[in-house]
Formats: C-alpha cells, sequence, structure tokens
C-alpha cells in the first residue's frame, strides 16, 4: 500500500470508545475505537504514544457502525481496533498514532491518560486463609507492592495494631509475579501473639518510597481474653457511633463574572497537614471555583494533600515550583508568600525573578515573637546581631529579622489575619485583612450525640471542653492553664472531661501531668480534618486559652471560627477576637482564660442553662456573619487585581 507520488497523506477520521476520562487502573491501559485514512483501502496500524512509553496495536475489530458513518471509505468495516499494555503510575499526555504510507507516523486523538499504581495486595494464609481467628496465636502472610518494597508492616483489627516482621521467604508468590524482584522475600509473620480485640482484619504496610498502603483480607480475629482483658470485656458489643446528621443544604452560589482569570501560586513554609495549609486549601478552592488557576507549593510530604477533601488546585513540593507552568501554559501571575519566613522568602524571590509576578505576603503571627520564643533569646539582643550571625542561627521555617523585613519591603502587597498585624506592614504598602473561616460542609450547628456521651460522660452531669491543635513553645503556658481548670473543677465538685486532639511538641504538664490525666481523652493528631467536626459536636463548651500578650495579639486562632460555626458557648480572652466579639451575647469573654478565669467560667455556663443556650446561638449566629470563605476569596481576588497585575 504506496502513496502515488506527489500526493500528499490522506486526512485521518477516528474516535474513542473508551469512556472519558481516560483511566488504567493497576497500570493497565485499554482503549478501543476506530481509525481510517481516507481513500486508502486498509486501515492504518495504529500505536499509543506517551512520554513514558509506547503501546502497539493489540487486535483489529469488525465495525458495523462506522460504515454507516463513511459509507465512501474501504477500510470502514475493518478500522476497529485496541490497544492493551502497561504504563508507569502518573497523568500522562498520550495521543493516538495511525501509519501512513510515505508520511510516517501522525496523530489522530490527544488526551490525558490517568494511570493509577499497580494496587498493594496482602494475605492471611498461616494459620487460615479466611474466616474467624479465636485462637491466641502467631499468625503469617504475605504482602506486595509491584512498585516499592516494604519497609514496615503492621495488622489492624478493631482497636489493636499488631506489628509484623517482614521479608520472610515466599516462593509461591514470585511465581504469581515473576517480574517483580522483592516478591520473593514479600512473606511476614506477626512479632507475638495476638491480643484481645474484635474484627476484620487490614494488613498495613510503610513502602520504601513512604507511602503508606492498607489491604483488607478475608480474615476476621475474634480474641475474647488476654493478659490485660478479662472475659467481662465484651469486644464484640455492637459500636456506638457518632451521630451524622446532615449539612444544611447550602442556598444557590451566584458568582460574579471572573474580571480577570488569574494563576495565583500560593507558598508555605510546611506540609498540608500545618493549619496554615487549611487557610490556604480554603481560599484556593473557592478561587478555583469562580475562575481562577491555583497551585500550592509545600516544603515535603506532598502526600498529605490527601488530608483535604477534593482538592480543587495543584500541589507541588517547592522543588517543583520555580518551573511550574498553568492550564495556560504560563507561569503565575500572582506569588501569595504564605507567611515571611525563610523557606517561603527564598522559593518566592526566585519564581518572582523568573516569571515578573506580582507578590503578596500573608502574616498570622508576631513572627518576631516566634523566633525569640523558639531561639530563646529577647528580640532586642536578636535585632543587634550581625547579619552573617542572625544567617547561622535563624531556622528556615521562621523569619530572619534582616531578610523578613526586606522581603515585606518589596512586596506589591500584604495580607495580615489581623489588624494588629498591619503594625508590621511597611509605609505605602498596600494591605489587606484576611480572616480565617470554617468549611460549612463539616462545621455547623451539630446535636450533641447522647448516646455516645452516656458511654464517655464517668459520672451524670459532666461537662466535656474541647481543644484542638498542637503545643508549643509560644503556647505551652496557657494550655497549661486549661489543664489545670480542669483539675481544679474535678476537685472542687464539678466533674470535667477535656477531649484534646492535636500533638505535643514540648512537655507542657510537668508535676500536673498525673493528676489531671484520669479527666484527659487524648486522641493525637486527626490527619483529616473533616472528621474533627463530629468529636467536636461531643463538647458542651469550647475554650481558648490565653491573655493579651506579644503572641495572642497579633494572632488568629484558626479553631475559634470551626468553635463558633459548631453553636456551643465559647469562652475566650479579651485579645485578638476576644476584643471583636460581645461578652453575654457572642462568646464568654474573660480578661484573662487563665485556670481561674476558666473555671469561673465554667461554673457559671454549667450553672445557667439558658445563658449557655444563648451563648450557642450567639456563636452560630457571629460564624454566619463573619466566617465565610467564598467572601474571603471574592474579597482577596478583588485585592490581587486592584495591583495592577501586569
Amino acid at each position: 500500500m504506496k502513496l502515488p507520488p506527489g500526493m500528499s497523506a490522506p486526512k485521518l477520521h477516528g474516535e474513542i470508545e473508551t469512556p472519558r476520562p481516560q483511566y488504567a487502573p493497576g497500570g493497565k491501559v485499554f482503549l478501543t475505537g476506530w481509525c481510517v485514512a481516507a481513500g486508502l483501502a486498509a486501515a492504518p496500524a495504529i500505536r499509543l504514544v506517551t512520554a513514558a512509553g509506547t503501546l502497539p496495536l493489540s487486535s483489529r475489530l469488525t465495525r458495523t457502525d462506522v460504515p454507516e458513518l463513511l459509507p465512501d471509505e474501504p477500510a470502514a468495516a475493518g478500522s476497529g481496533f485496541t490497544v492493551e499494555g502497561s504504563l508507569p503510575a502518573g497523568l500522562h499526555l498520550a495521543r493516538l498514532e495511525a501509519e501512513l504510507p510515505g508520511a510516517g507516523w501522525l496523530p489522530f486523538k490527544a488526551f490525558t491518560l490517568a494511570v493509577e499504581r499497580t494496587p498493594f495486595l496482602a494475605s492471611l494464609d498461616e494459620p487460615i486463609r479466611e474466616g474467624i481467628l479465636s485462637d491466641r496465636v502467631k499468625v503469617g502472610g504475605w504482602a506486595l507492592d509491584p512498585a516499592q518494597p516494604v519497609r514496615k508492616l503492621s495488622l489492624r483489627y478493631g482497636h489493636r495494631e499488631i506489628p509484623c516482621e517482614i521479608g520472610r521467604p515466599r516462593s509461591d508468590v514470585a511465581a504469581l509475579f515473576p517480574t517483580v524482584a522483592h516478591a520473593a522475600t514479600a512473606g511476614f509473620a506477626s512479632e507475638d501473639f495476638l491480643v484481645a480485640g474484635h474484627g476484620p482484619v487490614r494488613v498495613r504496610a510503610e513502602l520504601a518510597d513512604g507511602r503508606i498502603a492498607v489491604c483488607p483480607t478475608n480474615v476476621t480475629f475474634s480474641i475474647a481474653t488476654d493478659e490485660n482483658h478479662g472475659p467481662d470485656l465484651d469486644l464484640t458489643a455492637p459500636r456506638v457511633a457518632l451521630d451524622r446528621p446532615a449539612c444544611p443544604a447550602p442556598g444557590p452560589v451566584a458568582r460574579p463574572p471572573v474580571e480577570r482569570r488569574l494563576n495565583v501560586l500560593f507558598i508555605l513554609p510546611g506540609s498540608f497537614a500545618a493549619n496554615s495549609a487549611l487557610h490556604v486549601a480554603a481560599l484556593a478552592n473557592e478561587l478555583a471555583a469562580a475562575g481562577h488557576d491555583c497551585a500550592v507549593a509545600v516544603t515535603h510530604d506532598l502526600a498529605t494533600l490527601a488530608h483535604h477533601e477534593q482538592p480543587a488546585f495543584r500541589g507541588l513540593l517547592h522543588a517543583a515550583a520555580t518551573d511550574h507552568r498553568f492550564a495556560d501554559g504560563r507561569g503565575p501571575d500572582c506569588i501569595h508568600a504564605w507567611t515571611s519566613r525563610e523557606n517561603v522568602r527564598r522559593l518566592t524571590e526566585t519564581v518572582r525573578r523568573r516569571h515578573g509576578a506580582r507578590v503578596l505576603v500573608h502574616l498570622e503571627d508576631n513572627e518576631r515573637q516566634l523566633l525569640a520564643l523558639t531561639l530563646g533569646r529577647d528580640w532586642p539582643e536578636l535585632a543587634q546581631l550581625p547579619e552573617a550571625e542572625l544567617d547561622r542561627i535563624v531556622p528556615a521555617d521562621l523569619t530572619h529579622p534582616r531578610h523578613g523585613r526586606a522581603f515585606l519591603a518589596s512586596a506589591d502587597g500584604i495580607t495580615v489575619i489581623t489588624e494588629r498585624l498591619r503594625e508590621f506592614v511597611p509605609v505605602g504598602r498596600p494591605c489587606h485583612t484576611l480572616w480565617p473561616a470554617a468549611d460549612p460542609r463539616s462545621f455547623f450547628p451539630r446535636p450533641r450525640p447522647d448516646a455516645f456521651r452516656r458511654i464517655l460522660d464517668p459520672v451524670a452531669g459532666t461537662t466535656v471542653l474541647f481543644y484542638h491543635g498542637n503545643v508549643h513553645a509560644a503556647n505551652m503556658a496557657e494550655v497549661r492553664e486549661l489543664y489545670a481548670a480542669v483539675l481544679a473543677l474535678n476537685r472542687t465538685g464539678h466533674p470535667v472531661t477535656l477531649i484534646r486532639t492535636g500533638l505535643d511538641a514540648v512537655d507542657f504538664l510537668g508535676a500536673l501531668a498525673a493528676d489531671v490525666a484520669p479527666h484527659v481523652l487524648s486522641l493525637g493528631q486527626i490527619l483529616h480534618h473533616r472528621h474533627l467536626a463530629p468529636l467536636l459536636a461531643l463538647a458542651d463548651i469550647f475554650v481558648q486559652p490565653g491573655s493579651a500578650n506579644a503572641f495572642n495579639d497579633y494572632r488568629f486562632p484558626s479553631k475559634l471560627p470551626e468553635f463558633f460555626a459548631l453553636g456551643r458557648p465559647v469562652v475566650l480572652p479579651r485579645t485578638n477576637l476576644g476584643t471583636l466579639v460581645r461578652h453575654g451575647v457572642d462568646a464568654y469573654v474573660l480578661e484573662r482564660a487563665d485556670a481561674a478565669g476558666i473555671a469561673e467560667a465554667v461554673r457559671a455556663l454549667r450553672g445557667d442553662p439558658a445563658l449557655a443556650e444563648r451563648l450557642g446561638r450567639g456563636a452560630a449566629a457571629f460564624a454566619a456573619r463573619h466566617f465565610n470563605w467564598r467572601r474571603s476569596a471574592e474579597a482577596l481576588a478583588k485585592f490581587y487585581l486592584s495591583l495592577a497585575i501586569s
């Protein structure tokens, strides 16, 4: 089949029938379609081309529909095809090409192909492969991720986790996966005998590249007793779940037309697990919904993007942000540096030099105070140190006294989380106040789950407080006051339980730890922020401890919008938001939210149910008026455009 001399390549007609978007589960590609070269007697050869590899034509298919569509084409009936094969995991730009005589391979369809990783597989087979195991024995099986060896492995069932030894030989697994070198050592065995617990077994693995993989099995462990649990504990009893009230249906969202579509790059000083990332993700999602294109760069742990529900923005590592191109092929119009910290400043200046973008810097803390507290030195002393000494001692995730000041002076605009932070804005720089909010899909007035509370409360009439957030050098003293208040209330006949989530970077309790421990339920870090809301609903009162000082006056605790949105009484000090809410109407405002003040407020609210109910309604009303991510994003977009973005 050759073209006559001087004749140009015939026109290609073709289509893909595989449902879109094109998706390859487990790394396996399968495409069907048809292709005809106008005027040629035979259908051309087909191939799928990506940067990660090329897949040839797999088979020909007879088509009855194409002859009806193209009745004058002699090759229409034999134009069907399939392409099958494997490609590396990732998002690939792909094209289907047809081979034409004298013209070589020519494309006729371009599309995006999403290739899923080959799934993590695991199975228990010692002593059983399926069913219920009730004996206290050691167990074994195999676990395999075709792309990465397993670095650490455990078995989870009910509330239990059993560590396992890995690297055991399994010739049978190697035979099943002959192309995977580490399949021969995919075996594992529990390090010890099973302990009391009940539930279906899941295999959890940490892979060599840091990913976490989980696979269910066909086995349930139902171990009634062990040396620490007697037969009176019924581990098979039905679980009492937290209530799941329906989110109030939102009204129709009328968005004004976008004045100009912007490419916005946010740069964070940490990962997507940080509180700052909650604010940035919410704003980026709303900006994207309005028609803008957003990307968010983090320093590490890109996998923490999975902690956010349905992100509408692109997540990047700092290392990839310099060369990032948005959907229109351009770089950023606007870089929003989330704080003036060194790792953010350095990347921002690099990206600005390359793309000429406008730069905004967001301030959410008194950076001077944070640096002084972290280094254990007074700010006046730090301010006098030579620049070389500061370069040596200032960590990358804090603000350099001199570089940070110059960074703010060079910014095209500044955003601040509180009005007080305007003190650090250079004269003449445009400034916009940007309050945080709460995700309305999760944080809304929820009823108290009383069935769960009846189990949680040690005695009738228990008051539950809730505090979520990490403890560090800057807030350790005030969080200790909250714990001291809990202990004092319990000692004076007012039973109180504190539910606590978050991590502790410092030992803030000291000698108080043992005495207060029976009254605190510590749940650790909650990775998915939306899971906090059902837990928050357990509380009767929310407390933000602290007092007016160089740390609190300049911040806006990100938990406060969520406290208010849940519709519970909020106790807080007269600093930051506490200077704006009305005592007795929106919240219970203390001059100092220390141990004595917190205990006084809790007694007052428990002794006056009408006041507690009124403050709960007032908190929800205040949240509805002031905490809204969509309104915040709309105002932010206008601020971006006001900076004369070229």
